[in-house]
């Protein structure tokens, strides 16, 4: 049937090994009966071992070929011959078949059950090769959540009153698993948005990752009313109602992590398209020296935001991580001592022990108005959201004059424009000049997948427009693709920032209503260094492509 069981335990093979001590292996196998796992995550839990460490042992020891996932393609027919649940319970996956016998990852050789399992629903002998279980996990994700998704829709294809008895739809197993396991995998994926758009013929899904919006799958047209009339009642949202946008809010979880969903309802030509924005609690937690501060700039702006008083000012296009600075900035300067209160539309993440406030149209809270009403709370820190007319930054310079530091965001290109901005909106350029003490720009670029990016040497007119130093002794990296970034080559993303602090020089050439260049060119001058310059540090240093740079600063 399968292939040989090696009689040894992993635990005994690993002490003869001299990887492990006797005292250690005791640990583990208290640790693994405590949580309750296998003895080979015990040991890896412990960090007694890293996971590659492990998996090679183990490799040579029982004679069995290690394979690094990454890089390998499974063809279809393959996938066909074990399900997802019978993979994920036994952390197996299904590589290739030849002639009667069936090939599989395992992270652990040693199981019997996994083994028997995949022989009973294959009904082909069964060969081992080892991989890591990071590796395993990222392929069943690739290759199976796409095929979960709609297998759970089509087995129900002819099944019409899931399609139009609206009141079943809510309580349908196959319904409810479908649009959970959607959301799993686009939480498991990093996804900030899903897209759920109809076309004429089908649904497509889409989620946006590292910024990149990419399709994941398509569904038939017949199941479009089951998944959006799913989604409203989880979003408590009218069912019946789909000539009007409408919006709502999922709070679903998945593991032990929290996840709120935000839902937007749009009613196109083909029917309601749906967006889902991602917000999980896990990537409103960051800390500020993770968000991508070079240790220069991360004491600017530590000593920026401790000042007593005044307006400190985020600013970047939508989608390019102003609220997560400023959420890890207030989280870094918090302290018992400080009444921190925040006005934001809406808030995206709760934080700890700050008094945060959302902005509600319809009962008259707008930015403005819930500004006057913090002024009267003995605030010491005041956080606004945004910066959107000229009565909110009136009453963000006034609180600013009487003593409080305030953090607010614009829509600018780059730190200089943040001036003119707020004098074409009809502030007095001296009011900022008084009030203004610093402005940060930001945009975010993906970083390159650590697994398989790749060195190489620039052609020289790419290096001369990046003016990047022309040494070809030197080689910068690109991206390729592997399993592990899901060929795409950029796993998560960083931060390049422009920080304009006001000196004198500047604060005249404010008064004086000096052009945005001008400004830009005193800033330089007085150490600023503009978005491209920090971001070719980043191509330099390996962390991002040149690619993402010039993408992202065209504009400089």
């Amino acid at each position: 049937m399968a292939q040989r069981k090696p009689k040894k335990q992993i635990g005994q093979l690993l002490i003869e090994g001299g990887k492990i001590t006797p005292e250690q292996l005791e640990q583990a196998l208290e640790y693994k009966r405590v949580n309750n796992i296998y003895l080979g995550k015990a040991i890896l839990a412990l960090g007694f071992l890293t996971e590659q460490e492990f998996m090679v042992f183990l490799s040579e020891q029982l004679e069995l070929p290690y394979m690094n996932l990454e890089d390998f393609s499974i063809p279809d027919k393959t996938l066909e011959l074990l399900s997802d649940e019978t993979c994920r319970r036994h952390g197996i996956m299904p590589l290739f078949a030849i002639g009667g016998s069936l090939t599989i990852a395992t992270s652990d050789p040693l199981n019997v059950n996994g083994i028997d399992a995949a022989y009973r629903e294959s009904g082909l002998d069964i060969e081992l090769v080892i991989a890591t279980e990071s590796d395993i996990d990222n392929a069943l994700d690739a290759y199976y959540g796409t095929k979960k998704f709609i297998g759970d829709l089509k087995e129900d294809d002819d099944d019409e009153g899931l399609i139009f008895e609206t009141s079943a739809i809510a309580d349908d197993v196959k319904i409810v698993e479908a649009v959970d396991m959607m959301i799993k995998q686009a939480v498991k994926l990093g996804a900030s948005d899903i897209h759920i758009e109809p076309r004429d013929k089908d649904v497509r899904i889409r989620f946006r990752v590292d910024g990149i919006l990419y399709e994941n799958y398509t569904v038939p047209k017949s199941f479009q009313p089951s998944v959006t009339s799913r989604i409203k009642i989880m979003a408590q949202m009218d069912i019946a109602e789909s000539r009007k946008p409408q919006d709502g809010r999922i709070t679903f979880h998945t593991g032990d992590r929290k996840v709120d969903l935000r839902v937007s309802t749009y009613p196109a030509y083909n029917g309601e398209k749906i967006v889902l924005r991602v917000l999980d609690e896990k990537k409103g937690k960051i800390e500020l020296h993770k968000v991508g501060f070079n240790k220069e700039m991360f004491n600017a702006w530590n000593q920026l935001v401790r000042k007593p008083n005044g307006i400190v000012l985020v600013t970047g296009p939508t989608g390019s991580g102003k609220t997560s600075t400023l959420y890890a900035t207030l989280n870094h300067i918090n302290s018992s001592t400080k009444n921190i209160i925040t006005i934001e539309d809406p808030i995206e993440y709760e934080i700890p022990n700050i008094n945060q406030g959302q902005v509600n149209v319809k009962a008259g809270v707008t930015f403005s108005a819930a500004l006057r009403t913090i002024l009267r709370q003995d605030p010491d820190i005041i956080m606004v959201g945004e910066m959107r007319d000229q009565e909110t930054v009136e009453l963000a310079i006034r609180s600013a004059l009487t003593g409080h530091l305030v953090f607010s965001t614009l829509h600018t290109n780059d730190a200089p424009s943040a001036i003119t901005r707020l004098i074409d909106m009809g502030t007095e350029p001296y009011l900022i000049a008084s009030t203004v003490r610093g402005i940060l720009a930001q945009r975010l670029v993906r970083t390159l997948c650590p697994k398989c990016k790749e060195r190489y040497t620039p052609p020289e007119e790419v290096a001369l427009r990046l003016n990047l130093p022309l040494d070809h002794n030197k080689t910068i990296f690109r991206p390729t693709g592997c399993l592990h970034c899901r060929k795409t080559g950029y796993t998560g993303r960083t931060a390049l920032f422009e920080l304009m602090i006001l000196n004198d020089q500047i604060i005249e050439l404010i008064v004086a209503n000096a052009s945005t260049e001008e400004i830009r060119q005193a800033a330089i001058k007085s150490g600023m260094k503009p978005l491209r310059q920090q971001g070719i540090e980043k191509v330099l240093l390996g962390i991002t492509s040149m690619e993402e740079v010039l993408e992202i600063t065209t504009f400089d």
